[in-house]
């Protein structure tokens, strides 16, 4: 029984370490890149914006209606494309990092 003590302390802390490594900070990443995903959804609405491409905006029966609402759209359809690749990209740089950094450590300790 006092084997089982000693591993368990010795042992605890290391695995407390790798779940809260990889299963909820991982979990938390995640949270972050779905909510900065639905904040960008919410402010320019792509599939809105595909939806209603050949309306014009707030409901202005015009010509110019017409020729602002095109233009407009696609400008915000093209930052919202953008800014989701981004999103993506920083949650992908953040995720590898996150996933590389201990095994680096190991070799970085190892050769000072």
């Amino acid at each position: 029984m006092i084997i089982y003590y000693i591993f368990y302390e010795i042992f605890q802390d290391f695995f407390r370490f790798f779940k809260f490594w990889y299963q909820e900070a991982i979990k938390f990443i995640f949270d972050e890149f779905v909510k900065n995903f639905l904040f960008i959804e919410k402010n320019f609405s792509i599939r809105l914006n595909l939806k209603h491409f050949f309306k014009p905006l707030y409901g202005i029966r015009s010509i110019e209606a017409y020729f602002y609402a095109i233009p407009l759209r696609i400008i915000l359809i093209s930052i919202s494309l953008f800014l989701h690749f981004f999103n993506t990209l920083v949650f992908l740089i953040i995720f590898l990092i996150w996933i590389i950094f201990p095994i680096l450590s190991i070799f970085i300790f190892k050769f000072i």
